[in-house]
């Protein structure tokens, strides 16, 4: 699968309190949320400018490019200085310490922790702090734990603030409108369609995109892991030669009445992620010890049979980045989901969240 693939807790209160009954042309109340998903913006948003920091260090490891013009001596003295190139000393410890795939591209907020229970204690230390301010001392920590030699030495970047609350609360409002406003031109076999785009019949659409939106509106509130140009567990078993879990499902649970509503979006509903706004296999909350049974038990074997094809570190790492969901998860009483294009909370894009007319 090429582009992000993410591995989520799933809240099903969400999806019985908020989507269902949009979907089903009823009233819901969804202050929580909002206040929910203002918070978690807020505070991933510190903890990224940490991410944003080491991610310069890394590319301070490369020498700087040599000049496409200028005299053949000027090009041969430099191509002699990036030979003696030796880069900033925090920066070498950086690309020493930090694996890109786990703590920026991979982990929500900034965690350097080892074990499964760790990350979730800090993922829940994040999502307790109670202002924004708090989260760069968690990073912080972080960093000391890493390396004590970082302690103090990396400065979190500063780029554009983000926008105003009132500004994303009123995104939010338009994505759940447009869970509303797509099940109802379904419903009545309208046609629906983004401003300025071509119009389609709903009834078409909608076991793709209702989906999909559901599920970036509750990634808004709460966290997830991310994987990049990989598969789901599914497929990744498949590849492997091993059964996959038993307990891996469509996620039919989560969007139970919607699918009574319109049973193309239950026929729709699979395990693998094909497409780059796919929806994937579903875990069942009360399964979760099973799933983390399954990853403990067969694990090591699918690693092996990555390794093979070239793939034994990648691979690694995402059933890492599973377990610790399936951990969280677990911890909180929640399911387990598999999607594909979902983007981090700290860089929602704005059409992601934008609605359709009706």
């Amino acid at each position: 699968m090429q582009g992000l693939v993410s591995f989520h807790p799933i809240d099903l209160e969400f999806f019985e309190a908020i989507i269902e009954p949009l979907a089903c042309g009823e009233k819901t109340n969804p202050e929580k949320f909002l206040e929910t998903a203002l918070s978690a913006r807020a505070i991933a948003w510190e903890a990224w400018r940490y991410k944003l920091a080491l991610q310069d260090c890394l590319e301070m490891l490369q020498p700087p490019p040599p000049p496409t013009e200028g005299s053949l001596w000027t090009k041969v003295k430099n191509r002699l200085e990036s030979l003696d190139f030796e880069p900033d000393p925090i920066a070498a410890l950086v690309g020493e310490k930090i694996e890109p795939d786990l703590h920026l591209h991979g982990r929500p907020f900034f965690i350097t922790e080892g074990s499964a229970d760790n990350v979730a204690s800090l993922v829940d230390e994040y999502l307790a702090a109670t202002a924004p301010s708090e989260a760069p001392s968690l990073a912080s920590d972080q960093l000391t734990r890493l390396d004590p030699r970082l302690t103090g030495k990396v400065a979190p970047v500063h780029p554009e603030q983000l926008s105003p609350d009132m500004a994303y609360r009123r995104e939010l409002l338009v994505g759940l409108k447009g869970i509303y406003d797509l099940a109802a031109a379904a419903k009545e076999d309208g046609s629906w369609g983004a401003p300025g785009e071509r119009r389609v019949p709903a009834a078409e659409l909608l076991p793709s995109e209702l989906p999909f939106r559901a599920l970036m509106l509750h990634s808004r509130a709460v966290p997830f892991w991310i994987g990049r140009d990989v598969d789901g567990l599914e497929t990744i078993c498949r590849a492997a030669g091993i059964d996959p879990p038993s307990c891996l499902s469509p996620a039919w649970r989560p969007f139970s009445r919607t699918c009574e509503a319109f049973p193309a979006l239950h026929e729709s509903l699979g395990y693998e992620l094909k497409l780059k706004r796919d929806i994937g296999a579903f875990v069942l909350p009360e399964d979760i010890p099973k799933l983390l049974e399954f990853l403990n038990d067969e694990g090591a074997r699918i690693i092996q049979a990555a390794a093979r094809m070239g793939e034994g570190p990648t691979c690694s790492t995402l059933l890492r980045k599973i377990r610790e969901c399936a951990r969280y998860a677990e911890r909180h009483g929640m399911g387990y989901m598999e999607a594909c294009g979902i983007h981090p909370i700290e860089l929602p894009p704005e059409k992601e969240l934008a609605t359709a007319g009706g």
